[in-house]
């Protein structure tokens, strides 16, 4: 059977207007958006309770009855705490031939008449991820506007399991278009200017419990946009409050 694709097309005719140039005058002179002494900008800080509150959990049980189960807990040390149990059994009766995932992601906002819910990510090409995991491979998932809501561009987090933090970085062009799970023959960029959502998921095809924390994801400014795609070795991986 073949994995599915997506239908190709052509969106609608693009044109800028008013209120697209007071969203982007908006965005130009928000205050406080970029970290002071970097071109890091801090999307989303889960030491604040308001920013954990915001984010949702989802599985297989919810999709299609799986039996996979996930929950999400803020923990005062200042982090988030995405655990449960992965199960790949697959319900009686039902059409799907796998099973067995479990997603932690933001939520998309709309504020006001001038802001779109995009996630801001200004003019950063590389995501941070500040995370603590248990050695299993996380995948980190962005949804753009697209043509079908269930294209997501992804990428791997290969966590090692112990009590260290560790920072992950990841280039935007790494990000692979994917629909319902199979990466599309047909890619095409990720723009960094139309982020719906951003999430983390699970779904490595092992039964059995997982525990992922995270500290914080940001976005940050690199004058060259490398690719891991470019370069040999694993991505960036590196020691973040090792003493924690």
């Amino acid at each position: 059977q073949q994995p599915p694709s997506r239908a190709v097309g052509s969106s609608s005719p693009h044109y800028t207007s008013t209120l697209t140039m007071l969203r982007n005058l908006k965005q130009l002179f928000k205050p406080n958006a970029f970290h002071p002494e970097t071109s890091k900008r801090v999307l989303f800080d889960f030491s604040k309770k308001e920013v954990f509150d915001k984010w949702i959990t989802a599985t297989d049980k919810e999709f299609f009855g799986g039996f996979s189960q996930a929950s999400a807990e803020y923990n005062d040390d200042g982090f988030a705490r995405f655990s449960g149990t992965l199960s790949t059994d697959i319900p009686t009766g039902s059409k799907v031939e796998r099973s067995g995932f479990a997603l932690f992601r933001s939520q998309q906002e709309h504020k006001g008449l001038l802001d779109n819910g995009y996630i801001e990510m200004g003019d950063c090409n590389l995501l941070e991820f500040v995370l603590r995991g248990d050695g299993r491979p996380y995948i980190a998932n962005i949804q753009s506007t697209s043509l079908q809501d269930a294209d997501l561009y992804q990428s791997f987090l290969y966590t090692r399991g112990g009590p260290s933090w560790q920072t992950i970085h990841v280039p935007l062009a790494d990000f692979l278009l994917t629909h319902m799970g199979y990466v599309q023959n047909e890619q095409t960029l990720l723009s960094n200017k139309r982020i719906r959502t951003l999430g983390l998921l699970l779904a490595d095809q092992v039964n059995g419990d997982f525990q992922l924390d995270i500290q914080s994801i940001s976005a940050i400014h690199r004058r060259k946009d490398l690719s891991n795609m470019d370069v040999k070795g694993p991505q960036v991986s590196v020691d973040y409050n090792a003493d924690k």
